[in-house]
Protein backbone atom coordinates (compact mmCIF):
# COMPACT_ATOMS: atom_id res chain seq x y z
CA UNK A 1 0.00 0.00 0.00
CA UNK A 2 1.24 2.95 -1.08
CA UNK A 3 2.42 6.16 1.52
CA UNK A 4 -0.46 7.92 0.56
CA UNK A 5 -2.99 5.11 1.82
CA UNK A 6 -1.21 4.97 5.37
CA UNK A 7 -1.38 8.74 5.35
CA UNK A 8 -2.22 9.13 9.30
CA UNK A 9 -5.76 9.70 10.67
CA UNK A 10 -6.87 13.39 11.28
CA UNK A 11 -7.59 13.84 15.18
CA UNK A 12 -9.13 16.40 17.30
CA UNK A 13 -12.83 16.75 15.46
CA UNK A 14 -16.09 16.44 17.28
CA UNK A 15 -17.03 14.41 14.09
CA UNK A 16 -17.25 10.93 13.33
CA UNK A 17 -16.05 9.89 9.45
CA UNK A 18 -17.41 7.69 7.74
CA UNK A 19 -16.73 6.01 4.29
CA UNK A 20 -16.53 3.49 1.80
CA UNK A 21 -16.10 2.57 -1.87
CA UNK A 22 -15.34 -0.33 -4.23
CA UNK A 23 -14.73 -0.40 -7.65
CA UNK A 24 -16.18 -3.47 -9.51
CA UNK A 25 -18.24 -6.48 -8.37
CA UNK A 26 -19.80 -9.81 -9.82
CA UNK A 27 -21.79 -12.47 -8.71
CA UNK A 28 -22.22 -14.44 -12.07
CA UNK A 29 -23.78 -17.88 -12.13
CA UNK A 30 -23.80 -18.93 -15.31
CA UNK A 31 -22.26 -19.31 -17.91
CA UNK A 32 -19.80 -19.88 -15.24
CA UNK A 33 -19.56 -19.18 -11.57
CA UNK A 34 -18.14 -15.74 -10.91
CA UNK A 35 -17.87 -13.83 -7.47
CA UNK A 36 -15.61 -10.94 -6.93
CA UNK A 37 -15.12 -7.58 -5.53
CA UNK A 38 -12.28 -5.23 -6.32
CA UNK A 39 -11.07 -2.00 -4.20
CA UNK A 40 -12.91 -2.49 -1.03
CA UNK A 41 -11.85 0.62 1.02
CA UNK A 42 -13.18 2.09 4.24
CA UNK A 43 -12.11 5.34 5.75
CA UNK A 44 -11.45 5.44 9.71
CA UNK A 45 -13.68 7.15 11.91
CA UNK A 46 -10.82 9.81 12.55
CA UNK A 47 -10.60 10.82 9.15
CA UNK A 48 -7.35 10.58 7.08
CA UNK A 49 -6.89 8.89 3.11
CA UNK A 50 -7.09 5.04 1.96
CA UNK A 51 -6.62 4.54 -1.31
CA UNK A 52 -6.42 0.97 -3.24
CA UNK A 53 -6.05 0.19 -6.89
CA UNK A 54 -8.49 -2.31 -8.85
CA UNK A 55 -6.08 -4.90 -10.75
CA UNK A 56 -7.08 -5.38 -15.06
CA UNK A 57 -9.60 -8.51 -15.02
CA UNK A 58 -11.01 -11.06 -17.76
CA UNK A 59 -13.54 -13.46 -17.28
CA UNK A 60 -13.83 -15.18 -20.28
CA UNK A 61 -15.70 -13.17 -22.41
CA UNK A 62 -18.48 -12.01 -19.94
CA UNK A 63 -17.19 -9.10 -18.35
CA UNK A 64 -13.08 -7.27 -18.34
CA UNK A 65 -12.15 -4.02 -17.63
CA UNK A 66 -8.99 -2.18 -17.95
CA UNK A 67 -8.48 -1.48 -13.97
CA UNK A 68 -9.19 1.04 -11.86
CA UNK A 69 -9.27 2.33 -8.32
CA UNK A 70 -10.97 3.17 -5.11
CA UNK A 71 -10.32 5.91 -2.35
CA UNK A 72 -11.65 7.74 0.42
CA UNK A 73 -10.73 10.50 2.46
CA UNK A 74 -11.76 13.02 5.36
CA UNK A 75 -10.60 16.07 6.91
CA UNK A 76 -11.67 18.69 8.91
CA UNK A 77 -11.28 22.85 7.24
CA UNK A 78 -9.93 25.42 8.13
CA UNK A 79 -13.27 26.70 9.46
CA UNK A 80 -13.95 23.49 11.26
CA UNK A 81 -16.14 21.97 8.77
CA UNK A 82 -15.68 18.01 8.24
CA UNK A 83 -15.46 16.97 4.62
CA UNK A 84 -15.48 13.79 3.33
CA UNK A 85 -14.72 12.15 -0.35
CA UNK A 86 -15.49 8.93 -1.64
CA UNK A 87 -14.30 7.72 -5.57
CA UNK A 88 -14.62 4.47 -7.38
CA UNK A 89 -13.68 3.98 -10.54
CA UNK A 90 -13.33 1.66 -13.57
CA UNK A 91 -11.76 2.03 -16.96
CA UNK A 92 -12.30 0.27 -20.57
CA UNK A 93 -15.46 -1.74 -18.97
CA UNK A 94 -16.88 -4.76 -21.51
CA UNK A 95 -19.44 -6.97 -20.39
CA UNK A 96 -20.79 -9.45 -23.12
CA UNK A 97 -19.21 -6.56 -26.04
CA UNK A 98 -22.87 -5.55 -25.36
CA UNK A 99 -21.79 -2.53 -22.53
CA UNK A 100 -18.93 -0.62 -23.43
CA UNK A 101 -17.32 2.41 -21.38
CA UNK A 102 -14.13 3.73 -21.14
CA UNK A 103 -14.51 5.19 -17.66
CA UNK A 104 -17.29 4.92 -15.20
CA UNK A 105 -16.58 7.30 -12.30
CA UNK A 106 -18.75 7.43 -8.97
CA UNK A 107 -17.67 10.15 -6.99
CA UNK A 108 -19.44 12.14 -3.91
CA UNK A 109 -18.57 14.68 -1.13
CA UNK A 110 -19.82 15.47 1.91
CA UNK A 111 -19.60 18.65 3.78
CA UNK A 112 -20.52 19.31 7.32
CA UNK A 113 -20.41 22.72 8.39
CA UNK A 114 -19.43 23.54 11.81
CA UNK A 115 -22.41 22.73 14.20
CA UNK A 116 -24.73 21.19 11.40
CA UNK A 117 -25.73 17.77 11.56
CA UNK A 118 -26.85 17.44 8.03
CA UNK A 119 -24.41 18.02 5.31
CA UNK A 120 -24.16 19.59 1.99
CA UNK A 121 -23.70 16.76 -1.28
CA UNK A 122 -21.75 17.24 -4.02
CA UNK A 123 -21.41 14.55 -7.30
CA UNK A 124 -18.60 17.09 -9.07
CA UNK A 125 -16.46 14.34 -10.97
CA UNK A 126 -19.47 11.90 -11.30
CA UNK A 127 -19.76 10.35 -15.33
CA UNK A 128 -19.97 8.08 -18.04
CA UNK A 129 -16.96 8.48 -20.78
CA UNK A 130 -18.48 7.18 -23.45
CA UNK A 131 -20.75 4.63 -22.45
CA UNK A 132 -22.23 2.66 -24.99
CA UNK A 133 -24.82 -0.17 -25.93
CA UNK A 134 -24.25 -2.85 -29.08
CA UNK A 135 -22.00 -0.27 -30.16
CA UNK A 136 -24.59 2.72 -29.95
CA UNK A 137 -23.39 6.06 -28.22
CA UNK A 138 -25.83 6.41 -25.55
CA UNK A 139 -26.68 9.99 -24.54
CA UNK A 140 -27.31 10.61 -21.22
CA UNK A 141 -29.37 13.82 -19.41
CA UNK A 142 -27.25 13.89 -16.31
CA UNK A 143 -29.29 15.32 -12.75
CA UNK A 144 -26.85 15.90 -10.55
CA UNK A 145 -28.61 18.25 -9.08
CA UNK A 146 -32.02 16.43 -7.52
CA UNK A 147 -30.62 16.62 -4.08
CA UNK A 148 -30.72 20.49 -5.08
CA UNK A 149 -29.40 22.74 -1.81
CA UNK A 150 -28.98 21.37 1.60
CA UNK A 151 -31.97 21.69 3.73
CA UNK A 152 -32.98 24.83 5.13
CA UNK A 153 -32.65 24.71 9.46
CA UNK A 154 -30.58 21.83 9.26
CA UNK A 155 -33.37 19.36 8.52
CA UNK A 156 -32.99 15.65 6.53
CA UNK A 157 -33.09 15.63 3.11
CA UNK A 158 -35.86 12.89 3.84
CA UNK A 159 -37.96 15.47 5.07
CA UNK A 160 -37.46 18.14 3.01
CA UNK A 161 -40.49 18.78 0.40
CA UNK A 162 -38.28 20.05 -2.45
CA UNK A 163 -36.01 16.54 -2.99
CA UNK A 164 -39.70 14.98 -2.13
CA UNK A 165 -41.37 16.67 -5.46
CA UNK A 166 -38.08 15.90 -7.34
CA UNK A 167 -38.37 12.04 -6.90
CA UNK A 168 -41.76 11.76 -7.43
CA UNK A 169 -41.30 13.97 -10.93
CA UNK A 170 -38.38 11.16 -11.25
CA UNK A 171 -40.59 8.28 -10.48
CA UNK A 172 -43.89 9.30 -12.23
CA UNK A 173 -41.92 10.09 -15.59
CA UNK A 174 -40.78 6.51 -15.26
CA UNK A 175 -44.46 5.36 -15.09
CA UNK A 176 -45.82 7.07 -17.75
CA UNK A 177 -43.44 6.36 -20.51
CA UNK A 178 -45.00 4.07 -23.42
CA UNK A 179 -44.14 0.71 -22.89
CA UNK A 180 -43.04 0.49 -19.88
CA UNK A 181 -43.10 -3.13 -18.08
CA UNK A 182 -45.23 -4.14 -15.03
CA UNK A 183 -41.97 -5.18 -13.23
CA UNK A 184 -40.13 -1.23 -13.42
CA UNK A 185 -43.72 0.51 -12.87
CA UNK A 186 -43.98 -1.49 -9.92
CA UNK A 187 -40.65 -0.58 -8.85
CA UNK A 188 -40.52 3.17 -9.21
CA UNK A 189 -44.12 3.81 -7.78
CA UNK A 190 -43.52 6.73 -5.20
CA UNK A 191 -46.35 7.62 -2.84
CA UNK A 192 -45.11 10.46 -0.43
CA UNK A 193 -47.74 9.77 2.21
CA UNK A 194 -46.50 6.35 3.07
CA UNK A 195 -43.10 6.96 1.72
CA UNK A 196 -40.25 5.16 4.39
CA UNK A 197 -38.76 8.19 5.46
CA UNK A 198 -35.60 6.36 6.63
CA UNK A 199 -34.64 5.35 3.13
CA UNK A 200 -35.50 7.19 -0.37
CA UNK A 201 -33.91 6.09 -3.83
CA UNK A 202 -33.46 8.20 -6.99
CA UNK A 203 -30.81 8.70 -9.68
CA UNK A 204 -28.65 10.90 -11.07
CA UNK A 205 -29.57 10.42 -14.50
CA UNK A 206 -32.98 12.12 -15.94
CA UNK A 207 -32.98 9.76 -19.37
CA UNK A 208 -31.09 8.08 -21.92
CA UNK A 209 -31.29 8.04 -25.51
CA UNK A 210 -29.63 6.21 -28.45
CA UNK A 211 -29.86 2.74 -26.43
CA UNK A 212 -31.31 -0.35 -28.16
CA UNK A 213 -33.85 -1.74 -26.55
CA UNK A 214 -36.38 -0.02 -23.77
CA UNK A 215 -35.52 2.60 -21.93
CA UNK A 216 -37.13 4.86 -19.17
CA UNK A 217 -35.77 7.09 -16.99
CA UNK A 218 -32.14 5.56 -16.07
CA UNK A 219 -33.04 2.14 -16.66
CA UNK A 220 -32.96 0.37 -20.31
CA UNK A 221 -34.11 -2.97 -20.59
CA UNK A 222 -32.54 -4.93 -23.33
CA UNK A 223 -33.58 -7.93 -24.51
CA UNK A 224 -31.33 -11.48 -24.70
CA UNK A 225 -28.97 -9.29 -21.88
CA UNK A 226 -30.70 -7.63 -19.11
CA UNK A 227 -31.58 -4.69 -17.14
CA UNK A 228 -29.01 -1.82 -17.18
CA UNK A 229 -29.49 0.65 -14.21
CA UNK A 230 -27.77 4.42 -14.28
CA UNK A 231 -26.29 6.34 -11.53
CA UNK A 232 -28.44 5.39 -8.58
CA UNK A 233 -28.67 7.34 -5.66
CA UNK A 234 -29.38 5.84 -1.65
CA UNK A 235 -30.20 7.92 0.94
CA UNK A 236 -30.67 6.66 4.48
CA UNK A 237 -31.13 7.42 7.54
CA UNK A 238 -28.41 5.63 9.66
CA UNK A 239 -29.09 5.21 13.65
CA UNK A 240 -26.04 4.36 15.59
CA UNK A 241 -25.55 3.54 19.45
CA UNK A 242 -24.09 6.57 21.04
CA UNK A 243 -20.35 5.86 22.39
CA UNK A 244 -19.84 4.62 25.76
CA UNK A 245 -17.84 7.20 28.31
CA UNK A 246 -15.02 4.71 28.10
CA UNK A 247 -14.93 4.45 24.42
CA UNK A 248 -15.27 8.65 24.48
CA UNK A 249 -11.76 8.81 26.70
CA UNK A 250 -9.72 6.33 24.41
CA UNK A 251 -11.08 7.59 21.04
CA UNK A 252 -10.59 11.27 21.46
CA UNK A 253 -13.28 12.59 19.11
CA UNK A 254 -16.63 13.41 20.70
CA UNK A 255 -19.42 12.83 18.44
CA UNK A 256 -22.71 14.69 18.53
CA UNK A 257 -26.05 13.11 19.58
CA UNK A 258 -29.80 12.95 18.21
CA UNK A 259 -31.12 16.51 19.13
CA UNK A 260 -27.80 17.54 20.52
CA UNK A 261 -28.56 16.80 24.10
CA UNK A 262 -28.24 13.26 26.02
CA UNK A 263 -28.78 10.52 24.32
CA UNK A 264 -28.39 6.76 23.43
CA UNK A 265 -27.90 7.06 19.83
CA UNK A 266 -26.68 9.32 17.04
CA UNK A 267 -27.81 9.79 13.68
CA UNK A 268 -25.89 9.99 10.54
CA UNK A 269 -26.76 10.03 6.79
CA UNK A 270 -25.70 7.93 4.12
CA UNK A 271 -25.29 8.69 0.38
CA UNK A 272 -25.05 5.00 -1.68
CA UNK A 273 -23.96 6.26 -5.15
CA UNK A 274 -23.99 3.09 -7.80
CA UNK A 275 -23.06 3.78 -11.49
CA UNK A 276 -23.67 0.89 -13.52
CA UNK A 277 -25.87 -2.27 -11.94
CA UNK A 278 -26.18 -4.99 -14.83
CA UNK A 279 -28.81 -7.44 -14.20
CA UNK A 280 -27.78 -9.93 -16.61
CA UNK A 281 -30.49 -12.96 -17.85
CA UNK A 282 -29.97 -13.87 -21.28
CA UNK A 283 -26.51 -15.82 -22.65
CA UNK A 284 -25.26 -15.07 -19.08
CA UNK A 285 -27.36 -14.53 -15.53
CA UNK A 286 -26.10 -12.92 -12.52
CA UNK A 287 -25.20 -9.42 -11.25
CA UNK A 288 -22.41 -7.11 -12.03
CA UNK A 289 -21.88 -3.89 -10.23
CA UNK A 290 -19.13 -1.51 -11.30
CA UNK A 291 -18.10 2.04 -9.19
CA UNK A 292 -19.62 2.28 -5.84
CA UNK A 293 -19.10 5.20 -3.56
CA UNK A 294 -20.55 5.43 -0.04
CA UNK A 295 -19.28 8.57 2.06
CA UNK A 296 -21.08 9.53 5.81
CA UNK A 297 -21.20 11.08 8.69
CA UNK A 298 -22.69 10.95 12.10
CA UNK A 299 -24.64 13.99 12.80
CA UNK A 300 -27.85 14.23 15.60
CA UNK A 301 -30.66 15.10 13.38
CA UNK A 302 -33.92 13.25 13.60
Amino acid sequence: MSALANQAPIIGTNHEFDANAFAFSADLQTPRRVETKEAVVQLPSTGGYRYLPAEAIREGGIVSHGGGYAQVAGRTGADGSAITLSTAVIEDLNILDVLTCDRVVAQITTEHALNNLVPSVSFLGTRFDNLRIAGQEIVIDPYHDILGAKPNNDESYLNDSGVLSRIAQQYSKIRSMVGVPRWASDEFTWDSAVMDRQQMKCSLVKTVSGAPGKSFGHVIDLPFFGRIFLAELTVTRVVKPAPTKAEVTSTGPRIETSGGGASNSTTGYQFTLTMITTQLNGGASGQIVVTQADPNGNGGKG
